[in-house]
């Protein structure tokens, strides 16, 4: 095995890189030296921003520019359970969250990192690859015209550009999980496979089902390492946009026709704020010129926050660290895009009412991996940490009685696998699919270098906990079904300092509460900060033709622009969203 790590593993990672680049290409239209102006300028080359530039290009009668400030992924972000290893390379923003308040008090600083996608392909080339579109409940109070009822041809049509597979039933454990669900049979309650946008076993994005198709396009420009630091008006009419090169000069590209932004929940808002469209006494603290005033920019940020729940195994079923390393497995995945790398371990999702579960099919963990991933802690805290993390608790007294205790390693009280790779198990994943909580993304300086300011605020509204709660539960009744208690299921209850005055039961409210609060995790579905609603709705940053209220010629495309969450993952329905804002830019609809 030495000799293996030593010798083989290398060359096989360069025959990889090799073959990455052949198949999926390079794209001959990378541009250095841009044109003075195109009909149109796409502000990210993330999920929404690779379908709007392969849709606008397609007929050949508009010019684009796709602006993207990374560059290209390594070849491993093809390989779906490497996600977590992108997180730490120049491909991801690496911001993080303000401390938080009402959670995260396992994490150091109560701060959540949050990854997100910087190079072509955005976060789509470094997601857990689920598929879904949520249920036609999310969209009722969505504008006119984004109704579930309107958009399933564009969910059509995404289902037709992208690989969807789906988990097989033949896994042991994905069986267990799909007869629970049947066993279980209630109502509002739902038990799924997992669905993935895979193909031959690799990584398939809105960057390989679109924007690969539009390489050979002479109308379609694409510049990488490049910032667009702001758009330029000429009153209220948006003219250009200023951007820096790579090697630190400065330019501005004219907009024809629209400047479309496809940045994401956190640099679009930035990208607005820094160009002067937002609230007016946040732009004179920066002292940026007030261009129009638009009060909920970076307001209405939403997300799913995990909560991890170890399951133990008797059966040896789960997919497990000393599996994935061995040469067997590495070679079906390098000989014909198989095996258990060619999975995320995500085989299926549940949900019941507003609260979900994932259920992800890996028990042993990467302690020095994601422990960091995660920023949880793993040192001993002092009394005047747990003063400030316990602040939301109503009495002295509950205070006091958790301030005593210490050395507290949340990482390994989560997961007790952390120094067996050979360890078989899975984690349920228990979220509120809904959440009331609601943070904000502001400004952190007039320079657009500088990262914006991210609070979720997650669980400042107490339906959460509740919701939270509703979903462990969940997962609790799937390990009481005959197929799980035959493959001898143990639920794993943490030892967390933060809880121990507290009886350790998951269907003990105040237990799951602190849980919840100390152990909660972003699910990396951030949405809503530059909400879509009607030209009247004084929520609203963009119309129902996801135009940019108060100013002309801007448009946005990416999960910003979600009114509310969606109950599952979102990167779906942002390319059906996509497919259809190209739709209604060209005026087909």
């Amino acid at each position: 095995m030495m000799m293996w790590n030593i010798f083989i593993f290398p060359i096989v990672c360069l025959t990889l890189s090799i073959l990455y680049n052949y198949y999926y290409g390079t794209p001959i239209n990378i541009v250095e030296n841009p044109a003075n102006n195109y009909d149109y300028i796409i502000v990210g080359a993330g999920t929404a921003g690779c379908v709007i530039a392969s849709q606008l290009s397609k007929s050949g009668n508009a010019s684009v520019l796709l602006i993207e400030a990374g560059g290209y992924f390594k070849w491993f972000s093809s390989v779906p359970l490497a996600a977590p290893l992108l997180q730490g390379t120049e491909a991801n923003w690496a911001y993080q969250t303000e401390p938080q308040t009402f959670s995260s008090i396992g994490l150091r600083d109560q701060k959540q990192f949050v990854p997100r996608g910087k190079g072509l392909g955005g976060s789509g080339q470094m997601n857990y690859l689920l598929h879904s579109f949520g249920i036609p409940e999310d969209y009722a109070n969505w504008p006119v015209g984004w109704s579930y009822a309107d958009l399933l041809p564009y969910f059509k049509r995404t289902e037709d550009a992208m690989v969807v597979t789906t988990v097989s039933v033949k896994e042991e454990l994905a069986r267990a999980f799909h007869n629970a669900g049947i066993e279980i049979a209630r109502e509002n309650t739902s038990l799924i496979l997992a669905r993935h946008t895979l193909k031959n076993g690799a990584r398939w994005s809105s960057y390989n089902a679109y924007l690969n198709k539009a390489w050979d396009r002479e109308n379609l420009h694409i510049l990488i390492n490049t910032f667009v630091t702001k758009i330029i008006f000429d009153k209220l009419t948006a003219r250009a946009v200023q951007i820096q090169h790579q090697n630190g000069t400065m330019d501005r590209i004219k907009a024809n026709r629209e400047i479309i932004l496809c940045g994401g929940a956190f640099n679009t808002p930035q990208l607005l704020l820094l160009s002067g469209i937002g609230p007016a006494n946040e732009l004179k603290k920066y002292r940026i010129p007030v261009v129009s005033h638009l009060e909920k920019v970076g307001e209405n940020l939403f997300d799913h926050l995990n909560v991890p729940i170890y399951i133990g195994l008797k059966t040896p079923v789960s997919v497990t660290l000393n599996k994935l390393m061995s040469l067997s497995e590495i070679f079906k995945y390098y000989a014909f895009g198989s095996g258990l790398l060619a999975s995320t371990a995500i085989l299926g999702t549940g949900i019941t009412g507003h609260s979900g579960i994932v259920f992800f099919g890996m028990g042993s963990a990467d302690e020095s991996l994601l422990k960091d991933i995660a920023n949880y802690h793993t040192t001993v805290k002092t009394s005047t940490d747990f003063g400030r993390m316990f602040a939301f608790h109503p009495t002295f007294e509950q205070t006091q009685s958790v301030i005593s205790f210490c050395g507290i390693q949340t990482f390994r009280a989560i997961f007790p696998s952390y120094a067996n790779s050979k360890q078989e198990g899975f984690i349920y994943l228990a979220n509120c699919l809904q959440p009331k909580s609601r943070g904000r993304v502001t400004l952190g300086s007039s320079h657009f270098s500088d990262p914006p300011i991210i609070d979720p605020r997650y669980l400042q509204n107490d339906y959460d906990i509740a919701c939270t709660h509703k979903a462990i539960n969940l997962a609790m009744d799937t390990l009481r079904t005959r197929q799980f208690m035959e493959l001898g299921v143990t639920p794993h209850i943490p030892n967390l300092d933060e809880c121990n005055h507290l009886k350790p039961d998951y269907s003990n409210l105040e237990f799951t509460k602190c849980l919840t609060r100390t152990a909660g995790l972003t699910s990396h579905h951030f949405g809503g900060t530059c909400q879509m609603g009607n030209r009247h709705d004084n929520r609203a940053v963009v119309d129902e033709h996801l135009r940019v209220i108060g100013v002309n010629g801007v448009r946005i495309v990416d999960a910003s622009i979600l009114p509310s969450p969606i109950s599952g993952m979102p990167n779906s329905v942002i390319i059906a969203m996509a497919e259809r804002a190209a739709d209604i830019i060209m005026k087909i609809k």
